[in-house]
């Protein structure tokens, strides 16, 4: 209720900067961030707006990581500027965004996550995700997400979001784009897809003195916070600016509908993920004690959106299989009753903990070896018996064990092997 009422303000009225911000005088308007341009319309988005004037309902997804996860934030204000925008369609939304993920895994999640729900509207949010990534693989796992939609839904439009952080609004006040939008943006030419910039005009914002970056709202109830933490916007002040500055341009895009089938020209990078596959458990070769997780098992419980089939893996247990191809990752799930995996290609072995300072609770993982020659690979990975110094890992985060029986166990859950390639018998 709290979103729609925002949202309503802002439909309706237009001036949301005005009714949230300070009236003062523009204090850097000479800063290099004022000649960015924070909106590229390109190809627009066509088909979806089309059908909201013709059919009667219309499905609106989303994914990238915890800025778009979050709830009342971008996401939801976003979804309901439609709803009342646009009262006589009924509007679905596909959710498909999970924190701390980016872009490499994106790829492989579409098929299950995002094209169940046949978005006819995609919106992808992964830049502040992919910013300790390379352009190279940027520009692979995001061209494959690309083509793996118009391949799949031909009249599906994809528009491109790029949040900030703090240090990212910094570089952006001076002018510099951020390397992992700026490698999304050589994809979003090549296809024109329409792309907006949120992080632009929160630079603009902070050079004028009009907005913190980062601090408590106690201790700044003139000004807008747009953080606590750095990276997340607050609901009620940080997400409401996303939302408005995603809304001005939807509506810009609004005004043209026409069908258009979204053609695949020739790849922009020839060795681009469009092929990425998440192989279930059930398909390798497994040894020893294995189990999978039961529906009411509270791990099972947690991740059944996104993971429908769990596997607990007991030390000593293991995992044999053969692909062809150059990606290889695992997808699991990493917690407190988690330690230590081996596995081994091509007779070449490697010790990958899946344990962390983040392990006082259960999340979703993911995790890719170096990429490997495109050839037949033999795979073998071995649950070990390990014993790890859990409590000196959360000590990094100032965490400490209350219940030691919790963290006993060293197994292993994971739930998809990913490929770029193809399986072998």
């Amino acid at each position: 209720m709290k979103h729609s009422i925002l949202l309503l303000l802002f439909f309706l009225t237009g001036i949301l900067f005005g009714l949230s911000l300070p009236a003062q005088e523009c204090r850097n308007k000479k800063a290099p961030v004022f000649k960015m341009q924070e909106f590229h319309q390109r190809d627009g988005l066509p088909n979806v707006f089309h059908k909201i004037a013709s059919q009667r309902q219309v499905r609106i997804g989303y994914i990238g990581g915890s800025i778009t996860e979050a709830t009342e934030g971008w996401r939801d204000l976003t979804f309901s500027w439609f709803r009342l925008k646009f009262p006589q369609t009924a509007f679905y939304q596909v959710n498909a965004s999970i924190g701390g993920t980016g872009s490499n895994l994106g790829v492989f999640r579409m098929e299950h996550d995002v094209f169940i729900g046949k978005p006819d509207l995609l919106f992808v949010e992964f830049a502040i995700n992919d910013a300790g990534d390379t352009r190279e693989n940027i520009l692979k796992s995001m061209e494959g997400l690309i083509r793996k939609t118009w391949a799949a839904f031909p009249n599906t439009d994809i528009c491109f979001v790029y949040t900030t952080a703090e240090q990212v609004c910094i570089d952006l006040v001076n002018g510099k784009l951020h390397p992992a939008s700026k490698a999304m943006e050589e994809l979003a030419e090549y296809y024109g897809i329409p792309s907006i910039h949120v992080g632009i005009e929160i630079a603009r914002m902070y050079s004028q003195g009009r907005l913190v970056l980062s601090g408590a709202p106690s201790e700044n109830e003139h000004t807008i916070v747009f953080t606590e933490d750095h990276t997340h916007p607050l609901s009620e002040s940080g997400h409401p600016l996303y939302a408005n500055i995603v809304v001005k341009y939807l509506d810009k895009m609004s005004k043209k509908d026409y069908t258009a089938n979204h053609e695949l020209p020739v790849p922009y990078v020839p060795d681009n993920w469009q092929y990425a596959k998440m192989i279930d458990v059930s398909q390798t070769e497994r040894i020893g004690n294995w189990t999978i997780l039961a529906e009411d098992s509270p791990i099972a419980q947690q991740f059944k959106q996104f993971m429908p089939s769990i596997y607990q893996a007991k030390p000593g247990a293991m995992m044999l299989f053969k692909f062809k191809g150059r990606v290889l990752g695992i997808y699991d799930c990493i917690g407190p009753g988690t330690g230590t995996i081996e596995i081994t290609i091509d007779r070449k072995k490697e010790e990958i903990s899946r344990f962390d300072p983040w392990c006082n609770n259960y999340r979703k993982h993911y995790f890719f070896v170096k990429e490997l020659e495109d050839k037949v690979h033999e795979v073998e990975i071995r649950v070990l018996d390990k014993k790890i110094d859990k409590a000196l890992t959360l000590l990094q985060r100032k965490i400490t064990i209350t219940d030691p029986s919790k963290y006993e166990g060293l197994d292993w859950y994971p739930a998809n092997v990913m490929i770029v390639g193809e399986l072998q018998k």
